[in-house]
C-alpha cells in the first residue's frame, strides 16, 4: 500500500496514458473502417476462372491495328475492365471510330464477355472537336454506351 500512496501520481498518469491510447485505437477504427481490406473488396472473386493472358490482350491488340483507320491501339486490364485506347487517323469518323469495338468484342468468349466491363477510349493526334470519345460495356449488358456527339454545337 506504501507504494502505491508514494507513486500515486505516476500510477495516474500510467493509467490516463493506457485510457488514451485504448481511445485514439478505437477512433482510427471509427474513422478508417476498411484499412487493411483489398482494393477492389470481392469483387474479384472468380477472376482467375476468366483469367486473360497477355497473348489474349496481344492479339485484341493485333485485330485492331490491322484496320486501316487505326495507328496505334493498347490493351490492358485493370480489375475487371478491360482498358483500350486506340488512337485513329485524322480522317477518321465518329461511325468508324465506334465500329471498332466489335473488333474487340469478337477476339473476348462469352465466359470473358460476362465478366469484365470493356472501356473504349478512341483519340486521334490532332485536336478534332468531335474526338475523343469514350465507349462502355458493362459485363451484364450486350451493347456499348457512348460519350454524346461533341462536333454537333
Amino acid at each position: 500500500m506504501s507504494f502505491i500512496r508514494k507513486n500515486k501520481f505516476i500510477i495516474l498518469a500510467i493509467a490516463i496514458f493506457l485510457i488514451l491510447v485504448i481511445l485514439a485505437f478505437k477512433l482510427v477504427s471509427i474513422f478508417l473502417p476498411s484499412e487493411g481490406t483489398a482494393l477492389y473488396g470481392n469483387r474479384l472473386d472468380g477472376i482467375e476462372e476468366v483469367k486473360i493472358s497477355d497473348s489474349k490482350l496481344t492479339k485484341i491488340e493485333d485485330s485492331l491495328k490491322a484496320d486501316e483507320s487505326v495507328k496505334k491501339a493498347e490493351v490492358d486490364v485493370a480489375g475487371k475492365i478491360i482498358e483500350v485506347i486506340i488512337t485513329v487517323k485524322d480522317d477518321t469518323s465518329v461511325d468508324t471510330a465506334k465500329g471498332l469495338n466489335t473488333k474487340v468484342l469478337d477476339s473476348l468468349t462469352e465466359k470473358e464477355k460476362k465478366f469484365y466491363d470493356v472501356q473504349i477510349f478512341v483519340k486521334k493526334d490532332t485536336d478534332a472537336a468531335d474526338f475523343p470519345i469514350i465507349g462502355y460495356k458493362h459485363h451484364a449488358k450486350d451493347t456499348f454506351s457512348w460519350t454524346k456527339d461533341r462536333g454537333a454545337e
